[in-house]
């Protein structure tokens, strides 16, 4: 899954990486280094944490086999992600229909501390199909 994240250019220029995706679990990591990504309060723009939902999430949609696009996402912001931390985006499939998905996403750094909480509604348009197989004759 990660060459299928890569494949995405937004995701690809976030620097958004799979750390692990299967059916129980997919999470996505965050290196947030430096104050690149911050806003005026110096702590990470929600932004990227609400653009790393929607990736984390629709891949989670992905290893459950489903092409997806968004139709819903929310967020509740709990704690500020700081400079020069890891963050992880661990997602939960609630719902897996055959025209919608409900999946959320927690977001937590590398002290192990819970920033945010997203929920996202996706509409199924059909089986997903890798987008890297074949490129190379290799998945």
């Amino acid at each position: 899954m990660e060459r299928e994240l890569q494949y995405n250019p937004y995701d690809r220029f976030m620097d958004f990486h799979v750390l692990k995706a299967d059916e129980d679990d997919t999470e996505l990591v965050f290196h947030n280094v430096g104050t690149k990504w911050g806003n005026p309060n110096g702590t990470l723009y929600g932004g990227v944490l609400y653009s790393m939902a929607d990736s984390a999430m629709e891949t989670a949609c992905a290893v459950a086999g489903k092409a997806v696009l968004t139709l819903d996402l929310a967020m509740n912001y709990l704690r500020p992600a700081l400079a020069d931390t890891v963050i992880r985006g661990k997602t939960h499939i609630l719902h897996n229909g055959r025209t919608t998905m409900v999946v959320t996403c927690d977001f937590y750094d590398d002290g192990d501390r819970y920033l945010a909480h997203g929920k996202g509604t996706y509409f199924v348009t059909g089986a997903y199909e890798m987008q890297t197989e074949g490129a190379d004759g290799n998945e």
